[in-house]
């Protein structure tokens, strides 16, 4: 696997999830990486789907090893206002 430098840098300090090959899915804020695209994940949860549902375990600081990561992202809360 290949991460650029540039690309991971812009994910720094973000809330990301990240999806490994085992399927398992950890949501925290990315706080350090390095040139193997190992990343620390702080306030991390594991997210366990079971049919439509899902639970959030918590795990604290988490290390994630690059060559495990499949796919992570940026997940962006959006606040609604409400009018009148």
């Amino acid at each position: 696997m290949s991460f650029s430098n540039a690309s991971l840098c812009d994910e720094v300090d973000k809330k990301l999830i990240v999806v490994l090959r085992d399927g398992k899915k950890f949501i925290g804020v990315m706080r350090t990486f390095d040139q193997f695209a190992n990343i620390i994940l702080q306030d991390t949860v594991e997210r366990i789907y079971v049919g439509n549902c899902y639970s959030d375990k918590y795990l604290g600081v988490f290390f994630i090893r690059g060559d495990n990561v499949v796919i992570l992202g940026e997940i962006v809360c959006l606040e609604y206002e409400s009018i009148g």
